[in-house]
């Protein structure tokens, strides 16, 4: 008898309390559960690790490269009708030069996506129409900072634009005996003291209606290596509604060659594919990314009777529209592309 209860009571006591049994599955599951996420923060963390690793190797070796250029940039005021070929043999002669630079590594930087318009372009994404990017300074505008017409009395600007901006320190050249070689250095000192700027601007003869007229067929953008305070002050004079232009990129998101010339690199929209966009600009450099995705465009200053604009749109209204790729368009019509491959091959 005292055996038989020995052996049940041997036989409860290995059976635990429900209520244990409940509190210890508990505990367990909660481990179980705790696992995943904080193997998921372990790895987001590693990952994060590696792609901060890769950006800051990709950004030094965009400017390894660019160091190693040996090139004085000539000024787009060379980009004019009777100097056309002239300009063109020295910029795309450079341009060949940079055939070596990872341009995308410079889209590690998150500077280059300052401003970014990203709620916009995920709509532009979904359309079927064409991205058609201007240029403003010397395309659509020229603004007048030297006062060059300033004493005048026979020619007055179209409207004269204001803007505030941060004064800026003076600095002097590192090295004023070198000019050919190119820095990475884009430094700027700033008083942090904002002061109000004016310039008188003339307008390109026939801005408004080529505006009006490109925005029914393609999405329209400006891209410009201008400041975003002036660049704003402009595009708001010339759109005033905001029904032409959807969005607007500034220097910020231009990549910087050397603080010398400033590249505009398509791929900055992710997702839209190079076949659709097209880049109209009277700086040569700024195509050196996808040269086959620009159209050149003579630089204006001052000429009541200048007819560019004109003859852009009739380009872009019957040869980029109906066409599957532009690029392929623009490397048949203006061959930039082959230019440069051609200078390649007498390098070998």
């Amino acid at each position: 008898m005292e055996e038989t209860c020995l052996i049940k009571k041997r036989a409860l006591s290995s059976v635990k309390s429900p209520i244990k049994l409940s509190l210890a599955d508990d505990s367990i599951r909660n481990k179980v559960k705790e696992k995943p996420l904080n193997l998921k923060l372990k790895i987001d963390s590693i990952k994060d690790k590696a792609d901060s690793k890769k950006q800051n190797l990709n950004l030094k070796r965009f400017h390894n490269e660019v160091s190693k250029l040996k090139f004085c940039p000539i000024g787009s005021n060379a980009n004019i009708s009777g100097n056309y070929d002239n300009y063109l043999e020295v910029t795309l002669s450079h341009i060949s030069q940079m055939k070596d630079i990872h341009f995308d590594d410079a889209l590690e930087s998150p500077s280059i996506y300052e401003h970014f318009p990203k709620k916009i372009l995920e709509k532009i994404v979904k359309s079927d129409k064409k991205l058609l990017l201007l240029d403003l300074d010397e395309t659509l505008i020229h603004a007048d900072f030297d006062e060059e017409f300033l004493n005048d009395k026979q020619i007055k600007y179209d409207a004269t634009i204001s803007f505030v901006s941060e004064e800026m320190y003076s600095q002097e050249t590192k090295d004023d005996t070198n000019e050919s070689s190119l820095t990475t250095d884009d430094s700027k000192e700033y008083s942090g003291e904002k002061i109000v700027n004016t310039v008188g601007i003339f307008i390109r003869p026939g801005v408004k209606e080529f505006l009006e007229e490109v925005s029914k067929y393609f999405d329209v953008g400006i891209f410009t290596a201008s400041a975003r305070e002036y660049a704003d002050s402009v595009i708001n004079y010339l759109d005033p509604n905001n029904k032409y232009i959807k969005f607007r990129l500034y220097r910020d998101n231009c990549i910087n060659i050397g603080d010398l010339l400033r590249v505009k690199n398509l791929n900055i929209f992710k997702n839209i594919p190079l076949e659709k966009i097209v880049l109209v600009d009277n700086n040569m450099y700024s195509f050196a990314a996808q040269l086959n995705n620009g159209i050149l465009i003579n630089s204006f200053s001052y000429d009541k009777t200048d007819t560019e604009l004109s003859n852009v749109l009739s380009y872009l209204i019957n040869f980029i529209l109906p066409a599957e790729d532009v690029r392929k368009i623009n490397r048949d019509f203006f061959g930039f592309q082959n230019i440069v491959e051609e200078i390649l091959i007498k390098k070998i």
